[in-house]
C-alpha cells in the first residue's frame, strides 16, 4: 500500500501525526510510526493546523473547527459528525451514540475504527459502558485514548 505524501508530520507528546488537506479542507489526520520522518507543513493550512494542535497538546486550550472533507461512506460521515458534536471534556458510549443515530454499538464501534480524521473527529470520545473501549481497532492504542481524554479533563478512565 502506497504511503500517502503528507502535507505535514508533526510530533506529539504520544506520537507523530500525519495531516492531509486538500485545497482547504483536512482530509486525513492519523497517528504514524515514531521512526517516521518529520515533515514541515507545505502550505500556510497546514500551518495553521499544526499550530494548532502544537498548542492543543501543550496547554489545555481547545482545537478550533477546521473544513473537514472525510471520506467515507453515508452511515460513517452520519457517525462522524455526531462524535463532533461531543465537547472536549465528555465522552458518550457507544450505546448512547447508538440509541442516537437509531443503530447498533458495533457500528459505531466500526465507524469509529475507520475515522480518518483522529482528534478533530474526537472518536476517543466514544468509550464503553463498562470503561474506555477500544481505540482505532489497534491492540495497544488505548494508552493514546486515556491520554487524550486526561488532556481533556476526563479523568475516570
Amino acid at each position: 500500500m502506497n504511503q500517502p505524501t503528507y502535507d505535514a508530520v508533526i510530533a506529539s507528546p504520544i506520537g507523530r501525526l500525519g495531516l492531509l488537506t486538500f485545497e482547504d479542507y483536512i482530509t486525513d489526520l492519523a497517528w504514524l510510526p515514531a521512526k517516521q520522518k518529520l515533515i514541515s507543513p507545505t502550505t500556510s493550512f497546514a500551518e495553521l493546523i499544526c499550530n494548532s494542535l502544537t498548542l492543543y497538546f501543550e496547554s489545555t486550550s481547545r482545537l478550533p473547527c477546521f473544513p473537514l472533507q472525510p471520506q467515507g461512506t453515508p452511515f460513517q460521515r452520519k457517525v462522524w459528525l455526531a462524535m463532533q458534536k461531543i465537547q472536549a471534556g465528555q465522552v458518550q458510549s457507544y450505546g448512547q451514540l447508538a440509541a442516537r443515530l437509531k443503530t447498533g454499538s458495533r457500528a459505531i464501534g466500526m465507524a469509529c475504527r475507520t475515522n480518518p480524521i483522529i482528534l478533530l473527529i474526537p472518536c476517543h470520545r466514544v468509550v464503553s459502558a463498562k470503561g474506555i473501549g477500544g481505540y482505532m481497532g489497534k491492540a495497544g492504542r488505548t494508552n493514546i485514548k486515556q491520554w487524550l481524554l486526561q488532556h481533556e479533563g476526563v479523568h475516570d478512565y
